[in-house]
């Protein structure tokens, strides 16, 4: 005991200072398939736009594309896209069928700045990417997490 009449708290070892939390909610995964994976790779930039090469931006999409795999999903990564292609290309992946996947993960290698992501051609909003995945316009990903990683 203390001198004020409290219990001395026992000294607490590093192995009991972690505690495991269970979430309240929790995703069902349980679905045919993990889902797709979108990476979207832009090293090379137009000269207009006055962005550099985006040097070693290769290697982490290959680091990237063996995780995602690794984690079950399918894969397809796309190199220098410009800002009319990316946003082709996501709005077919948002009106794909996706009712056999738990998910969506979407990744953005390229330039940008707050709120902006650049194209081979400049930037463009992010939200005009990742509003293509509302529910209003997605339907088959209705409940279901879509994750967007943005480097």
């Amino acid at each position: 005991k203390k001198k004020n009449g409290e219990e001395a708290q026992p000294k607490t070892s590093l192995s009991n200072q972690y505690r495991i939390v269970t979430p309240t909610f929790q995703y069902n995964m349980d679905y045919k398939k993990v889902g797709k994976c979108i990476i979207i790779n832009n090293k090379n930039f137009e000269d207009k736009t006055g962005m550099g090469t985006r040097n070693g931006t290769d290697k982490d999409a290959e680091d990237l594309a063996k995780s995602f795999r690794n984690l079950g999903f399918e894969v397809h990564t796309y190199n220098d896209r410009s800002r009319d292609a990316m946003e082709k290309l996501l709005k077919q992946a948002a009106e794909e069928n996706h009712s056999d996947a738990a998910c969506f993960a979407c990744i953005l290698l390229s330039h940008g700045e707050e709120g902006l992501i650049y194209g081979t051609d400049g930037p463009m909003a992010i939200k005009s990417l990742t509003a293509l995945f509302r529910g209003d316009k997605c339907k088959s990903l209705i409940g279901k997490p879509k994750l967007f990683f943005i480097q």
